[in-house]
């Protein structure tokens, strides 16, 4: 869902996928700098060290389900703002930075009301932070530390952290830490062997846990014109105080949930022609939750996601897809008689439209809009959502 912890969309969004395409310009060859925007003016190689980039943003807009929820949709325009900045030095030796920040706020015009009890939604609040480190060992092995702290203030779908349904409002701050190994044996193959450590702090209702496993990563880098790899990881998770649960889903006192879960994913990147500048992005991942108590939070999650960018003199067009689908292997419909053996299933549907019309070479004006979809033979689960924003961004 947009702004939800597993991903931050359209603006305060993609920021891993920002940073391994910034990572990956840099590993494949001589660096030539250019801003995080397009624009006519290059800046020279040896006239700094240091490179940065600033971009302001305001927007206003409407979403029509700012609960994400399927029975209780409560539409509200809104007013946005937000910043990006990015610090990185150029790959002139052995040591390699990168820094970027990304904050995004969204003020809710019409009133929200969270629950009967008088809760309300006054908005949404995303601030990322990421730092990543690598240094050159020799022409063939180098090593990397990355960092990252996320802060969210969201409502967001909690099915993987809730025994509920349905979107919910969290409070989080989240940390992750990694470290890895990076052969390149020849060309432009490289694996990548690491290790990462993350913990994520929720406040009530949800219970916050650490997640922490080993990460292996094979790509082929083709030139300047795109890359494919494979990536897998494992994650142990392991609850602070939430305690597991039985066949039935009915918590047992005294025992804590852990979760052990896999990741798999398959990314083809490609830029198809250069004038325009045409690119494209293929997605296939998975992700398998095991539950170590007795299974009844066993799923399995597979999906696809494609992304297309076009980029003329003055405008820019992206174009994303997303659709996943969730299969319980342990939980029913319903407690029902006529619900016994049916289990839960679920499928997501993202679609997302930018375009941008650059004023200059520091101003932007952009329009998107988000679709959102979620079915499932649980009824709570069920809803759609539309979101349409328009604003300006300024870059310095």
């Amino acid at each position: 869902m947009q702004f939800t912890i597993q991903r931050l969309s359209l603006g305060a969004v993609c920021l891993i996928a920002l940073m391994r395409e910034l990572s990956e310009r840099v590993e494949a060859g001589p660096w030539q700098a250019s801003p995080i925007r397009q624009r006519e003016e290059q800046i020279d190689p040896d006239s700094l060290l240091w490179q940065s980039a600033l971009t302001l943003r305001t927007s206003g807009g409407w979403r029509d389900n700012s609960l994400l929820a399927g029975t209780n949709s409560q539409a509200t325009p809104f007013a946005g703002w937000g910043l990006e900045f990015f610090l990185f030095r150029m790959p002139v030796d052995q040591h390699r930075f990168t820094l970027m920040f990304i904050g995004d706020d969204r003020r809710y015009v019409k009133r929200v009301e969270l629950d009967t009890a008088g809760g309300v939604v006054n908005g949404e609040t995303v601030m990322s932070t990421h730092a990543d480190y690598r240094g050159i060992l020799s022409d063939n092995w180098s090593w990397n530390l990355l960092g990252q702290h996320l802060y969210a203030d969201q409502v967001f779908d909690a099915s993987t952290l809730e025994d509920g349904n349905g979107g919910m409002r969290a409070t989080v701050h989240g940390f992750t830490a990694s470290p890895s190994i990076r052969w390149n044996p020849i060309g432009g193959f490289r694996i990548d062997l690491g290790y990462q450590w993350q913990r994520q702090n929720f406040e009530q209702p949800l219970d916050g846990f650490w997640a922490m496993g080993p990460k292996a990563t094979v790509g082929l880098d083709y030139g300047s014109k795109g890359s494919v790899e494979v990536a897998i990881r494992q994650d142990d998770r392991a609850y602070d105080s939430r305690p597991a649960a039985n066949l039935l889903g009915v918590p047992q006192l005294g025992t804590v949930a852990y979760f052990t879960q896999r990741h798999a994913e398959l990314v083809f990147k490609n830029r198809w022609i250069d004038r325009p500048r045409i690119q494209s992005t293929l997605r296939l991942f998975y992700l398998g939750n095991g539950d170590q108590e007795v299974g009844f939070y066993d799923f399995d999650r597979f999906g696809i996601g494609i992304s297309l960018k076009a980029d003329w003199k003055a405008w820019t067009m992206a174009w994303g897809c997303r659709w996943s689908e969730w299969s319980y292997e342990r939980q029913f419909v319903s407690p029902a008689p006529e619900d016994l053996f049916k289990y839960r299933r679920r499928e997501d549907l993202e679609f997302n439209v930018r375009l941008e019309r650059r004023l200059g070479s520091h101003l932007t004006l952009f329009v998107e809009e988000l679709f959102e979809t979620q079915r499932s033979n649980v009824e709570l689960e069920n809803f759609q959502s539309h979101t349409v924003q328009c604003g300006l961004e300024w870059e310095f």
